[in-house]
């Protein structure tokens, strides 16, 4: 892909993003003419991502180093109505989360270097391999295996790096309140239906979806809180050196402690290439993990439908948000994911018995639903 294509979807100037990298290496001691830049897929809102190549003349021991695009942006943008009042965010949150996480021995990338007035960070190369690469195999024991493997670095991030004391860790002030709940929920109504459907969403309708999302949020809001990386999916895991490397992680915060294992098994067509059955064994597996590290605040059954909720509540947001994402942002690709996510939302609203109306209803606006 064109690097520069990367540049303009940020509405960043290729020439000068090319001379700021040029500047940096200079001021690292690398040559300006031994690389080449790649455009990388990926990046949902702010984000971009280039790899940079060194070539064989190059005096650089590193063979190769992704440089994370940053869109300039108020640090507190996004968050700062749901932010612990008189907190004041002194750096970017990729940043801040990395330096916590990397402390407790969570395993992301090493960030090399920061132009943080350019907007450019130099991150380590982890390579091309996805989780989602291994899991959408064939062989049932080597995908067990690093699923397994990914639950236990989601556990490490809950419980090594969500007990650390860090006053400055901005995810220790950032929560699913009341209003993110809301708002998330919301983004589904405004995108899914009022913007995007032909048939205009009536009142009387809008008055039945309210109150089901209501009972939604007033129970993930009574549910056991721990640290949540929030965006937790095979997508942004990868597997190197043989072990599993986290990405994305700058939205972490505190949530329901089954909001992470619902987005790592739900999460776009996650549940089309794992099965009922392997998500079934992860959903146990991952409560008896938490249990074995002394972290059981509920009983399974009760676990299991703050899980159920929170499967629910992702899959609303992650439809509406995908909507969002192609319509205003100019992504359509995330429509491809649409139709796994609908079955996942059907799915659930099904499970719910008090929730059934909610899907009839809504399926005389979203033909997915029907």
């Amino acid at each position: 892909m064109d690097w520069r294509l990367v540049c303009r979807r940020l509405e960043m100037n290729p020439d000068e993003v090319f001379s700021k990298i040029l500047k940096d290496l200079m001021e690292q001691g690398f040559s300006q003419k031994n690389f080449k830049l790649i455009g990388l897929l990926g990046g949902a809102s702010n984000r971009g991502y280039l790899r940079l190549v060194f070539d064989s003349s190059s005096e650089s021991s590193i063979g190769s180093l992704i440089i994370m695009l940053h869109k300039a942006q108020d640090l507190k943008q996004g968050i700062e109505e749901i932010m612990e009042s008189g907190f004041e965010i002194k750096e970017l949150p990729f940043i801040n989360a990395l330096k916590h996480f990397r402390s407790a021995g969570v395993a992301v990338p090493e960030l090399y270097y920061v132009d943080l007035s350019a907007g450019l960070l130099y991150l380590e190369d982890l390579g091309d391999t996805l989780l989602r690469e291994i899991v959408s195999g064939d062989d049932e024991e080597k995908k067990r295996f690093w699923l397994e493997k990914a639950l236990e670095e989601l556990i490490r991030i809950q419980l090594k790096a969500g007990s650390l004391n860090n006053p400055e860790f901005i995810g220790f002030r950032v929560r699913f309140n009341q209003y993110l709940l809301d708002w998330e929920l919301n983004h589904f109504q405004e995108w899914a239906l009022e913007k995007r459907s032909e048939i205009k969403f009536s009142e009387k309708d809008s008055a039945l979806l309210k109150p089901a999302f209501k009972k939604i949020t007033e129970q993930l809001l009574s549910a056991p809180y721990i640290l949540s990386h929030r965006d937790y999916h095979i997508d942004n895991l990868m597997v190197h050196n043989q072990k599993i490397r986290v990405l994305d992680f700058q939205d972490a915060l505190l949530a329901p402690y089954a909001y992470d294992l619902a987005c790592f098994l739900y999460d776009r067509d996650t549940a089309l290439i794992l099965g009922d059955e392997l998500i079934e064994e992860m959903v146990e597996l991952y409560f008896e993990k938490l249990k074995e590290q002394g972290y059981q605040p509920l009983g399974f059954e009760k676990f299991r439908k703050i899980f159920d909720l929170c499967v629910l509540h992702r899959a609303f947001k992650v439809v509406g948000r995908f909507y969002f994402l192609a319509y205003s942002k100019n992504k359509p690709e995330y429509l491809n994911f649409l139709p796994a996510e609908y079955l996942v939302l059907k799915k659930y609203l099904e499970r719910f018995k008090e929730f059934r109306p909610v899907r009839t209803m809504l399926a005389d606006y979203l033909q997915e639903l029907a």
